[in-house]
């Protein structure tokens, strides 16, 4: 048996922003781990990559 469920949702103010910059984050946080992943030599840093 299914019921339907309906859900009203209130973003707060400066919602949209917030979460934008945290996508941004681990975005650049995932590039950057992946770069250190994939570098031959753990004693030189990896580049950093700009995200904006």
């Amino acid at each position: 048996m299914r019921r339907e469920v309906k859900v009203k949702i209130t973003l707060s103010e400066g919602y949209e922003e917030r979460f934008t910059k945290a996508c941004i984050q681990v975005a650049k946080r995932r590039v950057e781990n992946q770069e250190k992943e994939s570098h031959p030599d753990p004693a030189m840093p990896a580049r950093k990559v700009a995200v904006m």
